[in-house]
């Protein structure tokens, strides 16, 4: 009796049309290969148990096989029997994760300077090149770039964006696609009809849900559990794995909208008494979480849910206690715990934590809900009753609309006062020059305009009248000036007075030599601040 082959090794693709879900991959390479325009590099990327090796070996096999069929090996040809047994010394397979330096790069390099041996190309496979060093991807650029156009070399990794860009331009790249469910289980069944032992459809669900789009992890998944029994059940491989089950889940659920922290403590307690994974057990919640909020958003679209269609029934009626809100709050939170739980001590404990808190959410949400439904009954109530005796019910009048506020860094012409005063209604500010300095502090590049100016208060009409001596004041003294030295005299006389202003005409000669200066420029041509003010 010979020694036993795993079921992910005995079961591997031999030909591009046993290769599992990436038909736009297969489809290309055999073409390729029946033309014979196959490329000199190909570098395949993607999730683990994809099928990026196998492709490999595949294309390695078909571009050397001496009977070709439709771009596929015919497994029956002395190159292809050896390649399956891995006795020919034309196809180099290399792990790039122990072969990942530059004297490995310079012995392959070495290696293919020479001549195959029986086939007409000499194909190098290395896996996991993202392992690679700096300098050995460095001594790979020029052999990959031009390469003797009897070698061909195929790249394969897990992590993409740890293969230097200047090795990518130099490949043609393929991306492996994560396997589906649907299409994994299918795989297992058909495995299962040629080996000793049945399947179930809810077992084959399971593997495939659990092996997350990874055909290798699904049949070392389905090789454990056929060691168990011949007849593989759902509960046999929740045995194998070691996780709670949809039942356990739902439970943990329902107690959630119920309040009923005590019955989901007991279960945890149940589960962790049969040894389960509690980290495994948290990611079962969010992904059942994950269901419920794709429920409560496409209700009509089941294909988006991990679930047999006999759990769907179950899982609407817990969808109808949650709301969408809840569900994000719920699912948020377990992907929290299950982050702190690989670094927790107690996994146990930080998932009764937040199985707490979630029953007390729910409960705090329920109880809010329930609050503001009937506070609105009762005010429905109380208006039904108001229209009933007859009274009308105005609508609320739309808000006006306010407008914009008048721009205020404008000239203050409109504060100036022509007229002659009557000086006995007028009083003089006895501290007008501390009145000053205080506006100095406050706006010094305008205060100057300010020198020899005197203050006169009228009180029956509140009115701060400014006497200037400077022709200009009346054109550079803006809104917002004003505001400023109104709120240096309330500050210092303590009453908010209404600002006038009146430029005395017998000191313009004090300021006639400025008054020239602008005139020259404006006739000049040249363009002033004042002018700008003006809009001109």
């Amino acid at each position: 009796m010979g020694a036993y082959e795993a079921l992910y090794r005995k079961w591997r693709p031999q030909s591009f049309e046993d290769i599992v879900a990436q038909p736009h991959i297969t489809r290309t390479v055999r073409n390729q290969i029946m033309r014979g325009k196959t490329a000199h590099a190909y570098l395949f990327t993607g999730s683990r148990g994809t099928g990026k090796t196998t492709c490999a070996r595949i294309f390695a096999k078909a571009v050397n096989c001496l009977n070709p069929k439709n771009g596929d090996p015919c497994l029956e040809c002395e190159i292809c029997r050896d390649a399956e047994a891995g006795t020919l010394t034309d196809i180099i397979e290399i792990d790039g994760a122990s072969n990942n330096g530059v004297d490995e790069v310079r012995n392959l390099r070495e290696n293919a300077s020479f001549l195959p041996v029986r086939c007409k190309y000499k194909v190098f496979i290395i896996d996991e090149v993202h392992m690679m060093s700096a300098g050995a991807f460095n001594a790979l650029l020029k052999m990959i770039e031009e390469p003797p156009e009897y070698v061909k070399f195929v790249f394969a990794t897990t992590e993409i964006h740890k293969v230097p860009a200047t090795i990518l331009s130099r490949c043609q790249r393929f991306d492996f696609r994560r396997i589906l469910p649907a299409d994994i289980a299918g795989r297992i069944r058909y495995i299962a009809e040629h080996e000793q032992f049945t399947v179930s459809e809810a077992a084959a669900h399971r593997i495939a849900v659990l092996s997350d789009g990874g055909m290798r992890d699904a049949l070392s998944l389905l090789d454990q559990c056929a060691a168990i029994s011949d007849a593989v059940e759902l509960e046999t491989v929740e045995e194998a794995v070691g996780v709670a089950g949809t039942e356990s889940v739902f439970l943990i659920l329902r107690a959630a909208t119920e309040k009923n922290a005590s019955a989901a403590l007991e279960r945890i307690d149940l589960l962790y008494q049969q040894s389960k994974d509690m980290t495994r057990f948290a990611d079962e919640i969010s992904q059942q979480l994950r269901n419920l909020m794709l429920l409560k958003t496409a209700p009509d679209d089941a294909s988006l849910l991990d679930i047999m269609p006999e759990e769907l029934e179950q899982l609407k009626a817990i969808a109808a206690l949650y709301s969408l809100p809840g569900i994000i709050s719920a699912l948020s939170a377990v992907r929290q715990c299950c982050d702190r739980m690989t670094r927790a001590g107690n996994r146990r404990m930080e998932l009764e934590m937040t199985i707490i808190r979630l029953c007390a959410d729910q409960q705090q949400q329920s109880g809010d809900i329930k609050a503001l439904t009937n506070r609105i009954a009762a005010l429905e109530q109380q208006l039904a009753a108001i229209q009933a005796n007859g009274v009308p019910v105005q609508q609320a009048a739309p808000p006006k609309r306010r407008q914009p506020a008048p721009a205020k860094n404008v000239p203050t012409q409109n504060l100036q006062v022509d007229a002659k005063t009557d000086e006995k209604q007028f009083v003089a500010v006895k501290n007008w020059a501390a009145v000053l300095e205080r506006f100095f502090d406050i706006n010094p590049a305008v205060a100057g305009l300010l020198n020899n100016s005197s203050a006169y208060i009228y009180a029956e009409k509140n009115i701060l009248l400014v006497c200037v001596r400077n022709m200009l004041f009346r054109r550079l003294f803006k809104q917002t000036d004003a505001v400023m030295l109104l709120d240096a005299a309330e500050q210092i006389l303590g009453t908010r007075y209404q600002l006038r202003y009146k430029v005395l005409e017998q000191e313009a000669d004090q300021t006639a030599p400025a008054e020239i200066l602008m005139q020259r420029a404006q006739s000049d041509g040249i363009r002033t601040g004042i002018q700008e003010d003006a809009g001109v």
